[in-house]
C-alpha cells in the first residue's frame, strides 16, 4: 500500500503530491484526530465545489454571506458516482438544486451536521481504520496510514513553500484547508471555508474553539505563520 502511495506521488512531473489512498479531506481528518471537527465538513464542501458537485458564490452585499446551489442531478454520472456516503448526506441536506444560503439552513443545519459527523465516522470504521462508531482509536491499519497521511503532509507543505500559495489552488485547496496551511486568503472558496467555520461553530454539538499550542504532528502552522488564524477556523472539537 505504500508502494502504491510513493508511486502515486512520482505520477506526472513528480512534483505534486497525492493524498494517500484517494483519501477525501474528511476521511484524513477523521484518521488523524479520531473525531470530525467542524472544518472537516467545511473542507468537504470545498472538495465539493471543486469537483463541482455544489457551486459557492459570495452573495451580493456587504460579504460574508454565500449561496450554495448543489449540481448532482446535472453532474455527469462518474462524478455522482464517486460520491460517498457522508458527501451524499451533505449534499442532499441542502435541498435540490436551488441556491441556498447558509443563513437560510441554519435551522435545520445541527442535524445536518451531525449526520454528516456519522457518516463519516461509519466510513473510517467501514474502511477499517478506526476500531468502533463510539471510542474512535485507529486500527493497526489506521496507525500506518496516519504515517502516510503525515508523510503526504510534509510533502504539502514542501510543495507549497517551493510554489507559493497559489500552488495550492485546485484539487490540493480541500486538504491545505484541513490541514491548516492557509490562513487569510483572498481565494474565495478559502474565505468560503472561514465563513462557514465561523458561522456555525457555535451551533448545537459543536463547541467554540478551545486556544491552545498547535501539534506539529497533528495540526502544524500554517504558511503564513498565522497560528491564531488557524485555531479560530480549524480546531473546533465536537462534543463527546
Amino acid at each position: 500500500m505504500l508502494g502504491r502511495y510513493l508511486l502515486n506521488m512520482l505520477q506526472g512531473d513528480g512534483l505534486v503530491p497525492r493524498p494517500p489512498d484517494g483519501l477525501r479531506p474528511a476521511q484524513l481528518g477523521v484518521v488523524m484526530l479520531g473525531r470530525v471537527i467542524i472544518g472537516d465538513i467545511g473542507a468537504t464542501l470545498v472538495d465539493l465545489a471543486i469537483r463541482r458537485l455544489v457551486d459557492v458564490q459570495e452573495a451580493a452585499g456587504d460579504g460574508g454571506e454565500w449561496l450554495l446551489t448543489p449540481m448532482v442531478s446535472s453532474a455527469p454520472v462518474h462524478r455522482r458516482n464517486n460520491l460517498l456516503g457522508y458527501e451524499r448526506t451533505l449534499l442532499g441536506g441542502l435541498g435540490g438544486s436551488s441556491a441556498v444560503t447558509v443563513a437560510a439552513t441554519t435551522a435545520g443545519m445541527p442535524q445536518l451536521l451531525a449526520d454528516t459527523r456519522r457518516e463519516v465516522i461509519r466510513d473510517a470504521v467501514h474502511q477499517g481504520w478506526l476500531r468502533h462508531l463510539r471510542h474512535d482509536q485507529r486500527t493497526s491499519e489506521g496507525d500506518k496510514l496516519a504515517d502516510r497521511i503525515r508523510a503526504f503532509q510534509r510533502r504539502l507543505r514542501q510543495y507549497a513553500g517551493d510554489q507559493g500559495p497559489s500552488g495550492l489552488a485546485g484539487p490540493l485547496l480541500p486538504y491545505a484547508l484541513r490541514l491548516g496551511m492557509l490562513g487569510d486568503s483572498d481565494l474565495p472558496l478559502v474565505r468560503f471555508a472561514h465563513d462557514w467555520v465561523s458561522s456555525l461553530s457555535a451551533l448545537p454539538g459543536w463547541h467554540p474553539p478551545v486556544p491552545r499550542k498547535p501539534n506539529p504532528l497533528e495540526d502544524p502552522v500554517p504558511l503564513n505563520n498565522d497560528s491564531s488564524a488557524y485555531q479560530r477556523n480549524y480546531m473546533y472539537p465536537t462534543s463527546p
